[in-house]
């Protein structure tokens, strides 16, 4: 099996300016700029790339596309989370056949099952696979790996790795001192994670800022702690400030936002997620603009607004391609 460690990128979708449609060719050189950088993996349909609100049809484009693309050039990592282990079952046999190196699996989440559904669930889809599963443990949006589940889970072959984005360090810590390959999913520790012994990161903000998180990387593995820590306090203010805001900016918009002032155009973020606010594009802007590496200077942060500053529930009714819900009167 392919080996996963080191930085990989989650990856953003692109989508058309009213967030409706999937644009494969920025895709497809987003991920050659992603690769060219330095980065040393990618996740596709990351959670970041908006997997929550993708159609199936959607992800298995992303994925088929994706993989077709990097040739690889890099390790792939396909998210394939489903409520139900037929559908995830489904959608992993999908993933291997397109050749991806591994797939991950969130745990089910709305209506949870207890720590016999999920052992049942993860051993069901990696037995039906013969690429590695990563776990993934964000016991915030989905039912908790507990470390006697998670040890009992890394027994079964193929599961070998988790994700961790719990945001705890401590709880990160102790997944490391269980055994198997841990990811860090969580910005604000980003390279203490490293230090800890987090074989790698899968990284929302590579999308951004990929020559400072491959490099973060590469001083750390080849024992330069004080030049990594040295780039990580350029780095943090963006972290921290995704991770948590007072412009209540959630995590992956803030990341498009990222990438547009960066020159990297995703598009619009798909509905209901709404656009990033003047203000927040703000602090966005001026903590980008500690950037030490490419086209993060503070003078070509740039940002095209389109309707963004007008009330954009209000701009969305009025549009004529689409149409109000059920019982609410189109606005003149």
């Amino acid at each position: 099996m392919t080996k996963l460690q080191g930085i990989f990128a989650a990856m953003c979708t692109p989508l058309d300016e009213r967030g409706a449609t999937v644009d494969l060719g920025r895709y497809k050189a987003h991920i050659d700029e992603m690769i060219e950088a330095g980065l040393h993996g990618l996740v596709l349909c990351s959670g970041t790339g908006e997997y929550a609100y993708l159609s199936d049809a959607e992800k298995a484009e992303l994925i088929e596309v994706g993989a077709r693309h990097v040739q690889g050039r890099v390790p792939t990592i396909a998210q394939t989370t489903a409520l139900s282990t037929l559908d995830c079952i489904g959608k992993a046999r999908h993933a291997e056949q397109a050749g991806v190196s591994a797939i991950m699996v969130m745990p089910p989440f709305l209506e949870p099952p207890g720590e016999r559904g999920l052992l049942y669930h993860y051993e069901a889809i990696a037995r039906s696979v013969g690429i590695a599963v990563v776990m993934y443990n964000v016991p915030g949006q989905a039912a908790p790996l507990t470390l006697d589940l998670y040890r009992r889970l890394l027994a079964i072959e193929n599961l070998d790795y988790v994700k961790d984005s719990s945001g705890d360090f401590a709880e990160l810590q102790r997944l490391i001192a269980c055994g198997g390959g841990v990811l860090n999913g969580a910005d604000p520790y980003a390279p203490y994670s490293l230090m800890a012994g987090c074989v790698g990161m899968i990284w929302g903000s590579a999308n951004f800022m990929p020559h400072e998180c491959a490099q973060l990387y590469d001083l750390l593995q080849a024992g330069k702690q004080a030049e990594a820590l040295a780039l990580w306090d350029a780095m943090k203010a963006i972290c921290l400030w995704l991770w948590g805001n007072r412009h209540g900016v959630d995590y992956l918009t803030g990341v498009k936002a990222a990438a547009r002032l960066t020159g990297r155009d995703m598009g619009s973020c798909r509905h209901p997620l709404p656009p990033v606010p003047g203000p927040a594009r703000h602090d966005i802007r001026m903590a980008l603009s500690k950037l030490p590496v490419n086209r993060t200077k503070a003078e070509r942060l740039l940002w095209r607004d389109w309707q963004q500053e007008r009330d954009w529930l209000i701009q969305t009714y009025r549009r004529p391609d689409l149409s109000p819900p059920s019982g609410v009167k189109r606005l003149a």
